[in-house]
């Protein structure tokens, strides 16, 4: 694809499902944060479609209705939206992630009939596994331009699709420091100048494995927490929030943990300041938000040695990587942090420069910029 001037006034239609607050994945903050950056730049030229509005005033918000079943009316309010706006659009930006191949292939059926180039960015963690594959090959092959929010799925997916250019634009968010000191926020929340804090920040399900956390602190034992000092913040919502505390109890662990639930964006600064390290259990990531959030705060990492967490991180360089859902292994790999400041603090500003190399928010607004002023 050729580098064009940027062009501000192309107006397009963002289809973007759920935003943050109401869901708080990932990809539903990096959207939130994305189309606001839009909407403050050209809000007048875009249309965006979902099921909630955001609180920014600009654009215009098209209410995707929930309605059952899903893979029969989302394609009929989709091709009803487009139709309606069909001569008013330079193209459609759109978000993939596990989906039905009804949806994806509707897509490109209706934005091909209309003419309207569409661009996709990918947040899928995981290598194309489709037991149907013409209609997603179909729906990635006539995108105007596909974007990967990590490189080992870039990769993954042009091996899939040869045919096809996976551009790798890392999906961040204008991440932001805490406004108050690491003693003054820990005396709000609880906690002594002593005590050594380790943080999970992400939903509580199973793909995230914030159970195996608590597998490990068990098999670690309360007395060497104490001696320590060390203590536990699994920061988020989901299904699993009821059982974690279930299992900290059994475990004898519950006074060294604390589930604060969901925390706001506006909130989470204080958290990772008063952090000292931060921990990613995932079995698999696009490319992790909090992750990146964690390296921006210069926190030491311990991460599963899983796809899309070990394409960021080297381990002993700038975290330590441990044996997926292996509670013993992490259960070492805690204590051995905890144990080795020395370690911490060389691990924490490896992260930090690796940050500062690699990531630039500035920098991927200007590439988004370039790829919606191709079209």
């Amino acid at each position: 694809m050729k580098s064009l001037p940027i062009r501000k006034n192309v107006k397009g239609l963002y289809v973007l499902g759920s935003l943050y607050p109401y869901v708080t994945g990932g990809m539903e903050i990096f959207n939130y944060y994305f189309l606001n950056n839009r909407l403050d730049d050209v809000g007048e030229s875009i249309y965006y479609l979902g099921q909630q509005k955001t609180d920014n005033k600009n654009g215009r918000f098209i209410r995707l209705k929930k309605l059952w079943p899903s893979r029969i009316f989302y394609p009929i309010q989709f091709f009803t939206t487009v139709f309606r706006l069909r001569n008013r659009l330079d193209f459609v930006y759109i978000c993939y992630a596990e989906q039905s191949w009804i949806i994806s292939y509707s897509q490109s059926l209706t934005l091909r009939f209309f003419g309207i180039p569409y661009i996709v960015t990918n947040h899928w963690g995981k290598e194309p596994d489709w037991k149907f594959r013409y209609p997603f090959e179909y729906y990635f092959r006539h995108a105007h331009a596909v974007i990967g929010v990590s490189e080992p799925i870039c990769v993954a997916f042009k091996k899939a699709i040869p045919d096809q250019d996976f551009q790798y634009i890392p999906p961040l968010i204008p991440f932001q420091r805490a406004s108050r000191t690491k003693q003054e926020l820990r005396k709000i929340l609880g906690y002594s100048e002593d005590e050594k804090i380790l943080l999970f920040v992400g939903s509580l399900k199973g793909m995230k494995n914030p159970d195996k956390i608590i597998d490990a602190l068990h098999i670690i034992g309360p007395a060497w927490l104490e001696e320590h000092r060390v203590r536990v913040i699994i920061a988020g919502k989901g299904e699993m929030e009821n059982e974690l505390r279930e299992r900290a109890g059994r475990a004898g662990v519950q006074e060294y943990l604390s589930l604060p639930g969901l925390v706001t964006r506006e909130d989470i600064p204080d958290y990772y300041n008063i952090a000292d390290v931060y921990i990613i259990s995932s079995d698999y990531e696009g490319t992790s938000l909090s992750l990146m959030e964690a390296m921006f705060n210069k926190l030491a990492i311990i991460a599963s040695n899983a796809p899309g967490i070990n394409g960021m991180l080297t381990h002993e360089q700038n975290a330590l990587l441990y044996e997926t859902k292996n509670a013993n292994h992490l259960a070492d790999t805690i204590k051995r942090v905890f144990s080795d400041p020395g370690l911490a603090d060389r691990l924490a500003t490896s992260a930090y420069a690796g940050f500062r190399a690699k990531y630039s928010y500035e920098s991927m607004i200007e590439k988004y910029m370039a790829i919606f002023s191709s079209v």
